[in-house]
């Protein structure tokens, strides 16, 4: 299998251990055998680490782009993923926060529909609270951001370029 032609991470990273194990056997890890390659100049080598390093990378970007506004994942993804979050968040209001900002996309009737099936904490709730609550968090947090915002301003103004006055950056 030449490099070219691997294409999958699997792939990959087989191709990358083959090249180890035959050029570097002596290098116990990857990293080890990657020092060694720079030494001698294994260009080989040094692309098909590159390569898997990408594809790792693009494997990430996948991984999350289903938060994007324009994601249209099937619904029984969603389910799933609202499912995972509503698990991992104890309180509803955290559990609503993730939801709202993590399914920009998804239509908040849809999302309270999903929210109330796995939280017992919303069953007390009609779908239309839950709705109104989701509502409530995107649009507090948009209002709190911009008031942050216009009083950061307004105090650039006044000081000169002054930092937040309410960050003390002591304790960054």
């Amino acid at each position: 299998m030449t490099l070219a032609l691997a294409k999958t991470l699997p792939e990959l990273e087989a191709r990358l251990e083959s090249l180890r194990s035959e050029r570097y056997g002596i290098a116990e890890t990857v990293a080890e055998a990657q020092v060694l390659a720079e030494k001698v100049g294994d260009c080989e080598y040094l692309m098909a680490r590159i390569r898997c390093l990408e594809a790792r990378a693009a494997q990430h970007a996948i991984d999350v782009a289903w938060t994007s506004p324009a994601d249209r994942s099937a619904p029984a993804e969603t389910l799933l993923r609202i499912k995972a979050l509503c698990a991992q968040f104890p309180e509803l209001f955290n559990a609503l926060s993730v939801v709202a900002a993590t399914h920009p996309g998804v239509p908040r009737d849809r999302l309270a529909l999903a929210i109330k099936q796995f939280r017992r904490d919303a069953d007390a709730l009609s779908k239309d609270d839950v709705v109104s609550l989701l509502v409530g968090i995107g649009t507090g947090a948009r209002e709190a951001f911009e008031a942050v915002m216009r009083t950061r301003k307004a105090g650039e103004r006044r000081a000169g370029m002054k930092s937040m006055s309410w960050i003390n950056r002591d304790e960054i």
